[in-house]
């Protein structure tokens, strides 16, 4: 169970890493190394747990009628296990070159208020986040990802769907 935690250790200093460096660094390999081995870890310790320790317990849980806790159980660690894959495979996406060396990327330089943008998942996973808020406003239009923009056209569009006209306008469109 908690050695699975290793790997978020690990993660963590390898996004520290990824902020703070400046050029190429051999430590930097080394953490990419063992974040992969401790998250393929992570992958082997939920299957195992589920095909040995979980699975085979199954009619302890329903004599003592907790199919609801067995239930959340083995979700719970196949859902684990199933994310753990995919992540994974994400880190491992461009291969072993991209994982024994750094290359320092530019920042997202597009905000809200005109400041550099510090941090967004999108980049990291190779979004372009920028492309996607800023150029409607740079047009002069109103952006479509804001939180007030999103809450009115959901009230829109539930009252659409109350007094009818929501089925009249996909007519139109169709």
């Amino acid at each position: 169970g908690y050695t699975s935690e290793v790997s978020t250790c690990l993660m963590n200093y390898r996004w520290y890493l990824i902020e703070t460096l400046e050029g190429n660094w051999v430590g930097f390999a080394l953490v990419n190394m063992l974040v992969v081995l401790s998250w393929a870890y992570r992958i082997i310790l939920f299957a195992y747990l589920l095909a040995w320790e979980i699975i085979p317990r199954t009619s302890l849980y329903v004599e003592k009628k907790q199919l609801l806790t067995f239930i959340i159980m083995f979700m719970g660690h196949a859902i684990i296990g199933l994310l753990s894959l995919y992540w994974l495979r994400i880190m491992c996406r461009g291969g072993l070159k991209s994982l024994l060396t750094f290359n320092k990327k530019k920042k997202n330089k597009c905000a809200d208020n005109g400041s550099a943008v510090t941090f967004s998942f999108g980049d990291d996973i190779g979004r372009d986040t920028c492309s996607r808020d800023s150029s409607s406003e740079r047009k002069g239009k109103k952006s479509t990802y804001s939180p007030l923009h999103i809450v009115q056209t959901g009230i829109d569009e539930a009252k659409g769907w109350v007094d009818g006209t929501l089925f009249l306008n996909r007519e139109k469109t169709a």
